[in-house]
């Protein structure tokens, strides 16, 4: 990229340029599928929950895979906390940095982030990193997701550590990391997952730059961002100007019965500019529902993209074109040690349905009614009494997407901010002592409309053991996904855990840990989604 911001391969060699840009984003995906196959965890090897990206040489996000938008679009911030502890210069080929605080460029503790350099002939051409979520980095509770009132009981606090130096992993800082989760050895088999992927990414920009040379590789990199940049700032200046408001309560925080934080955002377009102010938002509260910055910052990212089209390249081309103004200290800008572990599933799913209900207002023609508002999760963890040994498990549950002007909204599926798959029931009943009962598409759960909203499901699954506990994270049990255009809004959620012995518990949306006995069962019952349009006499819904 010349000095004056333009990217002269878009007019000189466009063709080269986007066989490079498909390559790169390529690479992306290919590092994806390595961490899957060679995982430990069916988190990843089966349900990927896992983000892959690459940087240039100064550590700015130019492609990453089809993956899950919290771990992308808070890249940014994991690279410039990475860079504050080891600047540019540090990094020597082979090296590593792992991280996982959310109050140094983290989500939340159970994301693990690595980032490695990648050389060719001795320069830096880039970074590869990847975002895997561990299904345990300690913490009070199987899963590292249950209700804690301080980060410090959510598990291990990682902040930027080089953990391989030169190729070389520092045993001495694994071991400490593996004496601190549960089941040590299959947090190990995905670490070591991770340096798979990296070395794949390494690989294949090294043969791009072999191919092309380093400085067409470095070119291209630039020049996506500006692409990108360019495509962005034509759509949004394409939309009418608008200046729209929208506030939502949350959920309880799983701590106090009474809470109920309010989100609130004003949401500013003008020509090309895109300004989001969150003032006005509820203050951190004591649960585990508090967004650090990147995760709200994320939650901005997507909508932006959702509300471009869908074909604009993902870079930090596009991310610095949104203008943030998010107050230090609220619900939705964190400070340390609020506990955060529940925002990146759930409150940030509410934070972009809470933007999307602003830009209905303006474009209900460009973007769908609420959602599910969650990615409906639940731990489980204990002794196996048929292996003798631990097992955690961590699985997020689909729900009703918002319906749009083309059509329907997804029924059973993860939306927004997740993007994982769904978790066979035979493989988690062949792993650990559960037996499911039922898990379906809740039929009309979704909110009428001219296109009704998605489908919410159900799933119950008893314990086969004494002794196992349990924690879930959820939303929507108090405030229903929105309609647009006169559509309906969805179903609620609805939690419950029904003894052995037939007394049944209403859950709150947080609740845990809970200790299961056998035949204990617990029913997780998903949002619908909101319906768009009107239904009009003698239509069908």
């Amino acid at each position: 990229m010349s000095a004056d911001g333009t990217a002269p391969i878009l007019s000189r060699d466009p063709v080269t340029f986007e066989v490079v840009r498909s390559a790169l984003t390529a690479a992306c995906a290919e590092m994806k599928a390595v961490i899957m196959r060679t995982s430990f965890s069916p988190l990843l090897s089966l349900s990927a929950d896992l983000s892959c990206a690459l940087l240039d040489s100064v550590g700015q996000v130019v492609a990453q895979g089809q993956d899950i938008p919290v771990h992308l679009g808070a890249a940014p911030f994991t690279m410039r906390a990475a860079l504050a502890r080891w600047p540019l210069d540090a990094w020597r080929d082979g090296d590593g940095v792992l991280l996982n605080d959310p109050y140094s460029g983290g989500t939340h503790l159970p994301d693990m982030t690595l980032i490695m350099p990648i050389f060719a002939r001795g320069r830096r051409i880039g970074f590869s990193l990847s975002r895997v979520h561990w299904p345990d980095i300690g913490g009070i509770a199987a899963g590292s997701s249950s209700i804690c009132d301080d980060i410090i009981k959510e598990g291990l606090r990682i902040p930027p550590l080089r953990i391989i130096e030169q190729g070389e992993i520092r045993s001495d800082i694994l071991d400490l990391i593996l004496a601190n989760v549960r089941v040590p050895s299959d947090r190990q088999g995905d670490f070591r997952a991770q340096v798979a992927g990296a070395a794949r990414m390494r690989l294949r920009v090294a043969e791009l730059a072999e191919r092309y040379s380093e400085e067409t590789v470095a070119e291209v990199m630039a020049a996506t961002q500006v692409y990108s940049r360019r495509l962005m700032e034509s759509r949004l200046a394409a939309l009418p100007d608008a200046d729209v408001s929208h506030s939502e309560k949350l959920d309880g925080d799983g701590i106090d019965p009474a809470s109920a934080p309010q989100v609130t955002v004003r949401i500013r377009k003008s020509g090309a500019s895109f300004h989001v102010d969150f003032s006005g938002s509820g203050a951190c509260v004591a649960g585990p529902i508090n967004a650090p910055l990147a995760v709200t910052a994320s939650a901005v990212y997507y909508t932006l993209l959702l509300l471009a089209g869908g074909d604009v390249p993902p870079n930090e081309g596009v991310y610095g074109l949104a203008e943030l103004a998010i107050p230090e200290g609220s619900i939705v800008n964190a400070t340390a040690p609020a506990p955060v572990v529940a925002a990146n599933t759930e409150t940030s799913n509410r934070v972009v349905d809470i933007l999307l209900a602003a830009l209905a207002q303006a474009y209900p023609d460009r973007v769908p009614s609420g959602a599910y508002g969650s990615a409906c999760v639940y731990t489980l963890g204990g002794i196996n009494p048929a292996t003798g040994g631990g097992f955690v498990h961590y699985e997020t549950i689909g729900g009703g997407g918002g319906a749009h002007a083309s059509g329907g909204g997804t029924s059973g599926q993860r939306v927004h901010m997740g993007n994982t798959m769904n978790l066979p029931i035979e493989a988690i009943e062949a792993a650990i002592p559960v037996r499911f009962l039922a898990y379906r598409i809740d039929r009309g759960s979704g909110g009428r409309g001219r296109h009704p909203g998605g489908d919410g499901c159900t799933k119950t699954f008893m314990s086969l053991m004494d002794g196992m506990q349990a924690s879930v994270l959820g939303e929507r049990t108090c405030s229903a996904a929105h309609g647009v255009a006169g559509g309906e809004a969805g179903a609620l959620a609805r939690f419950s855990l029904v003894r052995a012995d037939t007394t049944s518990i209403e859950l709150a949306s947080k609740s845990g840990p809970h200790q299961l006995d056998a035949g204990d069962c617990i029913t997780l019952r998903t949002a619908g989604g909101g319906g768009w349009g009107q239904v009009n006499a003698g239509e069908p819904t």
